[in-house]
């Protein structure tokens, strides 16, 4: 059974937008999601990537380790990602976002949509 999640996928003139709600944020949903986000990317040849996360409760701060790692092997070296969460647990962000960056993945964490499309546009002309 796959884990309960919405993810809808709207390609903006310079970024692909991606809003994903569901009842549960757990590694499973991570996961599931990102892979088909990875994929969309490479389909439309999209290297900036902007995730709304609209998941009910928080991470664990392991599974949140573990998504990175994941996300990682699943080659987002040459995505620039902007991450909103207005919920989530403001140092378990930016310690993923730390880990991210150690790895080589250049992704930022945010809490409105607007600072992070401004940071994922930066440079675009």
């Amino acid at each position: 059974m796959s884990p309960g999640f919405d993810l809808s996928l709207d390609q903006l003139h310079h970024y692909l937008f991606a809003p994903v709600c569901g009842p549960e944020d757990s590694y499973e949903v991570s996961v599931a999601y990102w892979p088909r986000l990875r994929a969309e990317c490479e389909a439309r040849g999209t290297r900036r990537l902007l995730v709304l996360e609209a998941l009910e409760g928080n991470a664990v701060p392991s599974e949140a380790r573990q998504v990175v790692e994941a996300l990682v092997q699943m080659g987002f070296h040459d995505i620039r990602i902007a991450y909103v969460d207005a919920t989530e647990d403001a140092a378990l962000l930016v310690s993923s976002e730390i880990r991210a960056a150690q790895a080589g993945v250049t992704a930022r964490v945010f809490r409105r949509v607007d600072e992070a499309e401004s940071w994922l546009l930066e440079g675009v002309a």
